[in-house]
């Protein structure tokens, strides 16, 4: 049976939920991300982006290239409009997969009596997150999540693109080396030295020369050429477990305040242990990175007696925070991970002047009060020292802007 498989993209979602706050700013350049002078760009109007801004860029060069551009927080609201996306889909299509907070991945195969044509499936996908909660789409469509994938990418904005079964190849031979996922500057480089610039090329040298140069990269490149990869669609509860769970910031001016730094752990701290919480995950390694003003990178790692508390997690990263914080210069970085992670439950860090029962509920108590006032709701008393409602944002780990 030949596969039918989706890729739906939600354009400039980040974007499209801000503007839900700010209609006004409608058909008007308008971008999403940090306001401070080393604040980055999260998602951009296609009105900026015949500016030439884009995601990833400094917010001091997109306002260079885009004089009028509207630029506005992170909303707050979007992990919850992803999860009503999704849930909609869940509704339409048997199997889902969430690739990212604004791209899933559906295989409706077997699903002929409902969707008779792909072209009626992307329609009524389409029309459904239109209606509720409103927001626009491009669907690639294909035999494969990789030529689903390439297909949204190219069908942007708000298009529909179908490759049919049997035309991969010559669906993808045109396309710079680029579009494939995976290749990244310095593949395409190397690539380019060969004189491979087209991805119909990748196929016209053997495999085995590709596994010579480039190991299992360049059998997975060959492979991909040809229309092949991404693997099937799986579900949440079907995909690999996480290996690890991160959270950073760049700083908006460089610091040697150990009191700063350790109020901004705090926060990374809180905003990944709710991420493990969020996913039934504990953990039982601990790291602490921080980069200085010379670009140097610094990490130490450690064990905790296994937990998602933010009590317990703070406390180790702070441990591992003393004993690498040592050099003069000044620091632009600071990030956390944790990683040992296996399903189930915490033992409780109790204090004192709580029953353990009360203790074991606070966590998820906390967790309903940030997701339904917002993430700085309920904070440690050290992230205070930061000043102003600041919080970390789980996609980019970019700062909640002061309201």
């Amino acid at each position: 049976m030949v596969k039918r498989i989706a890729c739906l993209d939600l354009d400039a979602f980040f974007v499209e939920v801000a503007l839900k706050e700010r209609p006004d700013l409608r058909g008007k350049p308008v971008a999403v991300g940090g306001r401070g002078g080393r604040g980055v760009i999260c998602s951009a109007s296609y009105e900026a982006r015949r500016f030439g801004v884009r995601a990833g860029m400094p917010t001091w060069l997109a306002r260079q290239k885009c004089p009028y551009l509207h630029l506005l927080p992170v909303p707050r609201t979007v992990e919850a409009f992803s999860a009503q996306v999704r849930e909609r889909l869940e509704r339409l299509c048997p199997v889902v997969e969430p690739a990212s907070i604004d791209e899933f991945y559906l295989d409706y195969t077997g699903c002929d009596r409902l969707f008779p044509t792909n072209l009626e499936l992307a329609d009524r996908l389409a029309r459904a997150l239109a209606a509720d909660p409103g927001l626009p789409t491009t669907i690639g469509l294909g035999t494969s999540k990789l030529v689903a994938k390439v297909a949204s990418d190219l069908g942007k904005p708000r298009g529909v693109l179908e490759v049919f079964p049997g035309g991969e190849r010559a669906f993808l031979a045109p396309l710079p080396v680029q579009h494939i996922p995976g290749v990244g500057p310095r593949l395409r480089e190397a690539l380019a030295a060969m004189g491979v610039t087209r991805v119909g090329e990748i196929v016209q040298i053997p495999l085995e020369a590709w596994q010579m140069a480039f190991g299992r990269t360049g059998e997975t490149l060959y492979w991909r050429a040809l229309g092949e990869g991404g693997g099937p669609v799986l579900p949440p509860a079907q995909r690999a477990p996480r290996q690890g769970v991160s959270r950073e910031i760049t700083l908006e001016n460089d610091t040697t305040s150990c009191e700063r730094l350790l109020a901004w752990l705090s926060r990374l701290v809180e905003a990944a242990a709710l991420d493990l919480r969020r996913s039934g995950l504990t953990c039982g390694g601990v790291a602490v990175k921080l980069r200085y003003a010379d670009f140097s990178t610094s990490t130490r790692s450690g064990r905790v007696a296994r937990t998602n508390l933010d009590g317990p997690l703070f406390q180790a990263a702070a441990r591992l925070f003393e004993r690498l914080f040592t050099r003069r210069l000044k620091v632009r970085l600071i990030g956390v991970h944790f990683d040992d992670l296996q399903p189930g439950a915490p033992t409780p860090d109790l204090w004192e002047a709580l029953t353990p029962e009360v203790r074991r509920r606070l966590p998820a108590v906390i967790d309903e009060i940030r997701a339904r006032f917002g993430p700085t709701s309920v904070l440690r008393a050290r992230s205070l020292f930061l000043g102003g409602p600041r919080a970390i944002s789980a996609k980019r780990g970019v700062p909640w802007p002061d309201a």
